[in-house]
C-alpha cells in the first residue's frame, strides 16, 4: 500500500486545528447563549443538515461506487458542484416546506430562523459532493484546505460577533450558512473540481444510482440524528443544547481515524477484490487501536474541562460524553467496512443494517427519554450504533469469507503501536525539558 504518513499528518493538522477552531466556537456560544439558545440554533441547523443529509441522494455513495469505471472519473468531476447545486437548491426547499406544514409542533424553531439556515444547503451540497470526489482523486490536501479554511472564517466571524456582544442564535445561524459558501469557493478556486460542461446523462445516472443506497444513506443519517428531534419534542430545547454540546465533544474522539480513513479510501478501491479485503482489514485493526486511545483521551480530556469552558449549566455534558464516545468509537472505526460493502454494489449489504440499527435508535429513545431524558438519549444511540457495525462486520464477514475476529488488532500490532506513543511521549517530555 503507498505511504500515506504525509496526507494522514496534513489531514490530521487540518482536522485538529478545525477541531480545536470548533471548540473554541463553541465556547463561544455557549457562553453567549443559554442551553434554550444553543438548543434553538442548533435546531434550526439540524433542519439544514437533514436537508442535506436526506436529500443529497447519495450521490457521493454513487459517485463512489462508479469511480472505478476509469472512462467515467471526468465528467462525474465536472459534474459535482453544477449537480450538487440544484440537488441542494430542491432539498433546501422541501426542508421548508416540511418546516411549514409541522410548524408549532415539536418545538421547532421560527421559519425565518430555519430559512436563513437553509440557504447554505445548496452551497453545501456542492461542496459535499466536490469534496468526495477530491477523496478518490486522492487529492485530499484540497479537501483538507476547504476545511481548514471553512473553520477559519467561521470561528473568526464568532469571535468578532461575540467580542462585540452581537452573538445572537440568528447571527450563528447565520455564519454557519455562509461558511458552506467559503468550503465551495476554496474547492473551486484550488482546482479541485473540472469546469467542463456538465454531462446531463451522466448526471442523471448518478442520481438513479444514489437512489439505489439512499434508503440507507437516510437511515444512517437518522440514526445519528433523530435521537436530537426526538430529544428536542419530547424534553425541549434546553435538554437539546446541553446533549448535542456532548455530541459535538464526543465527535473529538473520531478525529484520528476518521482521517486515516479518509487518506485510505482510494486504496480500498484501487486494486481486485481480494486486494480490497487485505486493504480493509489492516485498515480497521489500526483504526481499532487509533479509536481506542482517542476514546479514552476524550473522556478524560472532557471531565477536566467542561465546567471551566462552559460554565456549570453544561456540567451534565461529560457525563453524556462519557455514554456516546463508546458508540462513536465503534461506528468510525467500522467505516472502511461500509466503505468496502458499498464497492460490492449490493445496496441491501449498505441499507439494511442502517434501518435496522434506526429502528432500534428510535425505539429505545421513545422508551427512555421521558424517563431519562438526554441520558437515555445517548444510551439508546450508543446500543444503536453498535447494532449497526454488528451487521457489517457480519456482512464482511461473508462477503470476505474471513472469521470476523480478523478485525481485531493482533497482540503484535497493540504492541507496535504502544511502544510507539511511549517513545513519542518520551521524545515530548525530554524535548521540553530542554
Amino acid at each position: 500500500m503507498t505511504d500515506r504518513r504525509p496526507q494522514f499528518v496534513w489531514m490530521m493538522t487540518v482536522r485538529a486545528s478545525t477541531l480545536g477552531m470548533g471548540v473554541l466556537a463553541s465556547v463561544i456560544v455557549a457562553r453567549a447563549l443559554p442551553p434554550e439558545g444553543r438548543g434553538t440554533y442548533y435546531m434550526a441547523v439540524s433542519v439544514a443538515m437533514a436537508a442535506l443529509s436526506l436529500g443529497h441522494l447519495s450521490v457521493e455513495q454513487a459517485q463512489t461506487a462508479m469511480w472505478p469505471e476509469k472512462g467515467r472519473r471526468t465528467p462525474l468531476g465536472s459534474n459535482s458542484v453544477p449537480l450538487g447545486l440544484c440537488v441542494g437548491a430542491v432539498a433546501a426547499a422541501v426542508a421548508l416546506g416540511a418546516v411549514l406544514l409541522f410548524q408549532g409542533y415539536g418545538h421547532l424553531p421560527d421559519f425565518r430562523l430555519v430559512s436563513a439556515a437553509c440557504a447554505g444547503v445548496p452551497l453545501g451540497m456542492g461542496a459535499q459532493y466536490a469534496t468526495t470526489i477530491n477523496l478518490l482523486r486522492d487529492r485530499s490536501h484540497v479537501a483538507g484546505w476547504a476545511l481548514l479554511t471553512t473553520a477559519v472564517v467561521q470561528c473568526l466571524c464568532l469571535i468578532g460577533f461575540g467580542l462585540t456582544g452581537l452573538l445572537t442564535v440568528w447571527m450563528v445561524v447565520t455564519v454557519w450558512a455562509a461558511s458552506n459558501g467559503v468550503s465551495l469557493a476554496v474547492l473551486t478556486a484550488a482546482g479541485g473540481v473540472a469546469t467542463r460542461r456538465p454531462d446531463l446523462r451522466l448526471a442523471r445516472t448518478t442520481c438513479l444510482k444514489g437512489l439505489r443506497f439512499h434508503t440507507g444513506s437516510a437511515a444512517a443519517y437518522l440514526l445519528l440524528r433523530s435521537d436530537v428531534f426526538l430529544l428536542n419534542a419530547l424534553a425541549g430545547p434546553r435538554e437539546v443544547g446541553i446533549y448535542t454540546l456532548a455530541v459535538t465533544l464526543a465527535d473529538l474522539s473520531r478525529l484520528a481515524v476518521d482521517v486515516f480513513s479518509q487518506v485510505t479510501l482510494s486504496a480500498q478501491f484501487d486494486g481486485e477484490v481480494s486486494e480490497s479485503v487485505r486493504v480493509t482489514v489492516r485498515i480497521v485493526r489500526f483504526t481499532m487501536l487509533l479509536g481506542i486511545a482517542s476514546a479514552v483521551a476524550t473522556v478524560a480530556a472532557v471531565s477536566a474541562v467542561i465546567t471551566p469552558l462552559y460554565g456549570q449549566a453544561y456540567a451534565s455534558a461529560a457525563t453524556l460524553v462519557a455514554l456516546l464516545v463508546p458508540g462513536v468509537l465503534l461506528l468510525s472505526a467500522a467505516r472502511p467496512l461500509s466503505a468496502f460493502l458499498l464497492r460490492q454494489g449490493s445496496s441491501r449489504l449498505v441499507v439494511l443494517p442502517s434501518l435496522i440499527a434506526l429502528v432500534v435508535n428510535a425505539g429505545l429513545n421513545v422508551v427512555v427519554i421521558p424517563v431519562w431524558g438526554a441520558v437515555g438519549s445517548a444510551l439508546a444511540s450508543t446500543v444503536a450504533y453498535g447494532t449497526l457495525v454488528a451487521f457489517q462486520v457480519t456482512y464482511f464477514s461473508r462477503v470476505s469469507g474471513l472469521r470476523w475476529t480478523c478485525l481485531l488488532p493482533t497482540s503484535a500490532e497493540t504492541a507496535r503501536v504502544t511502544t510507539e506513543v511511549r517513545h513519542r511521549a518520551r521524545a515530548l517530555r525530554f524535548g521540553g525539558a530542554s
